[in-house]
């Protein structure tokens, strides 16, 4: 009992130089993404409960900081945002992965962030218009098939190239959105035909409407195992027989295992990393967060930051063939 009540005090000792500096203070959660999407719904709702959870209860503030595929938040939070534990960034999925690409404009080392646990994984879904001709993915083999995306670099993009290459499929890329609420309005005015990784809870819950009314044709998700809610959609891997292909698909589809990520910059004392680390997990299990989750039909699958960084260690040990491949692809579908 006595070491038990010791521990406790060090644990709270521990706290007090954590909760001395965030009393009185604003973290900011910058969204690499617009706001009225799925990114940004997730972290106001985070937001909104986070700051009782960490020592000190500081204030908590949305920015959003859209660009480049969420790029220009990330080397934001990386190299010129304050390294005090003041910053949460808040970026697009691709943004882990990035770095592996070469992409132009990437200006951090994924494996230096200090990454936080995300609320939820979620398969991407590839989807198309209702008044598009294609029924099945075999259907775009035959035909070019325009599908919105966003900047070059970002997830939407890179998974077109990636499914081209796998499926034999010819899909064209539409740049240029500024987000998911831009993509769908274009795909109504039929500006394009479909999407090439929307997280399917984004598709369920957002875009619940166009579901029931049919006006979304799922073709493909990517999970190992098909949903029970999409049991006649076929699994990436159901399509793809080739071993290489398979290994070209899991490293490509890498970021639907931390679809929603968070991160602090590398530079953040660790004892705060750990205090928002721990309120993250805690505000993913607050009642209070999941009944209002509830309310808004939003997913919670808490991935915890040793997962988030176990996964991003593992992409990047990827045997360099197979990186090279994707590299191809990114830039085939760039071009």
């Amino acid at each position: 009992m006595i070491a038990a009540l010791l521990a406790v005090g060090a644990g709270a000792r521990a706290q007090e130089p954590v909760a001395d500096f965030y009393r009185g203070k604003t973290i900011a959660i910058v969204v690499g993404l617009p706001p009225g999407g799925s990114f940004d719904l997730y972290a106001r709702l985070i937001g909104a409960h986070l700051g009782k959870h960490i020592p000190g209860r500081p204030n908590i503030v949305m920015q959003n900081m859209p660009g480049a595929g969420s790029l220009q938040q990330a080397n934001h939070v990386y190299a010129i945002a304050p390294q005090d534990g003041t910053i949460i960034g808040a970026p697009s999925s691709n943004v882990p992965f990035q770095p592996l690409l070469n992409a132009s404009g990437v200006k951090y080392d994924s494996r230096r962030f200090h990454w936080l646990p995300t609320p939820a994984d979620s398969p991407h879904t590839l989807f198309v218009w209702h008044t598009s001709p294609v029924k099945r993915v075999e259907d775009m083999r035959s035909r070019e098939t325009p599908i919105g995306a966003l900047a070059p670099g970002s997830t939407p993009t890179l998974m077109v190239g990636l499914y081209n290459e796998v499926f034999k499929t010819r899909m064209r890329a539409v740049l240029g959105y500024a987000g998911l609420p831009d993509v769908m309005l274009a795909i109504e005015r039929g500006e394009a035909e479909g999407y090439a990784s929307m997280p399917f809870d984004t598709l369920r819950h957002t875009y619940k409407h166009h579901m029931e009314a049919n006006r979304i044709r799922v073709l493909v998700q990517s999970g190992e195992v098909r949903l029970a809610a999409l049991p006649d959609t076929p699994g990436a891997y159901e399509l793809v027989g080739d071993q290489d292909d398979r290994a070209l698909l899991t490293l490509g589809m890498a970021s639907s295992k931390m679809t929603f990520p968070y991160m602090m910059g590398p530079g953040v004392p660790v004892e705060r990393v750990e205090a928002v680390r721990r309120a993250f997990m805690a505000t993913l299990a607050d009642p209070d967060f999941l009944a209002e989750a509830a309310r808004r039909e939003i997913s919670v699958r808490p991935v915890s930051s040793d997962q988030v960084t176990r996964f991003i260690a593992r992409a990047f040990a990827t045997p360099t063939p197979v990186v090279e491949r994707l590299k191809a692809v990114y830039d085939n579908a760039n071009k």
